[in-house]
């Protein structure tokens, strides 16, 4: 923890800028890490307010990469405006179960947007584009890492189409919340992820059958799904209070 708050103090300084919330991403968050796996930080930060009103143009992404650790922030108003359109990579993050800097109170509103107004038909369709590129991308190349992110990917479809209320990204949680995939098949995920020899060639065929039919059955119920809440003027609104602008402001949504 101290090696990450080091790096993220680190590109505070450097880039003059305030870190407001920064968590970990990918196969950590999704308690899927092997030996090898990197550090994938993420976080939002806020500029000093003379950067959103100078006249020149100003980076938006702070990376950073070294060793084993894959760093990258957004600025807040990047965030926001992503907000407004359901990234999922926000809703993710905001569901990370390791955070490095957490949100204060005057942070706490953007969660709530992010995961009670966003539109779970945008991510619907996220989750599903991600889950067929992966299992045409397990049938041409025979990658066992893209076969795992079909499942994840099809594990998160079913939450926001069934379990909402029980977000998470976590895959031990997935699997315990998931009335289509099992522990069985997460054992599997987890061989096929540390490049353990699967002697189990008919659970691959049929879990990949599985994705394949729950993409399928899931794209008549996807349609319906609801379009989310995001007002831009709600959005704006929190920008304006994090930059410390008050005042009466005409805003239309």
């Amino acid at each position: 923890m101290n090696r990450v708050e080091d790096r993220l103090t680190s590109l505070e300084l450097k880039h003059n800028v305030k870190i407001l919330y920064a968590c970990e991403a990918g196969s950590r968050a999704y308690g899927l890490a092997t030996e090898s796996s990197d550090f994938d930080i993420r976080f939002i930060y806020i500029a000093p307010l003379k950067d959103y009103l100078s006249l020149r143009k100003k980076e938006d992404t702070i990376s950073n990469q070294d060793d084993m650790y894959d760093i990258q922030g957004w600025d807040l108003k990047k965030a926001l405006l992503l907000a407004g359109k359901s990234n999922p990579s926000l809703y993710e993050w905001m569901l990370s179960p390791i955070v490095y800097r957490e949100l204060d109170v005057a942070m706490l509103p953007l969660n709530d947007i992010i995961l009670k107004d966003y539109s779970r038909k945008v991510l619907a369709f996220h989750y599903a584009n991600m889950a067929k590129n992966n299992l045409h991308a397990w049938r041409k190349k025979n990658v066992a890492s893209h076969l795992v992110h079909a499942v994840r990917a099809s594990l998160m479809l079913e939450q926001v189409i069934h379990n909402e209320e029980f977000a998470t990204i976590e895959f031990q949680h997935l699997i315990k919340n998931s009335n289509t995939f099992t522990n069985k098949e997460l054992s599997l995920l987890f061989s096929l992820k540390t490049g353990e020899e699967v002697t189990d060639i008919p659970l691959i065929s049929q879990l990949f059958a599985k994705v394949s039919n729950f993409i399928t059955a899931s794209e008549e119920l996807m349609v319906h799904l609801e379009e989310g809440k995001v007002k831009l003027s709600v959005l704006e609104e929190f920008f304006f209070q994090q930059l410390g602008i008050e005042g009466e402001w005409d805003h239309k949504s």
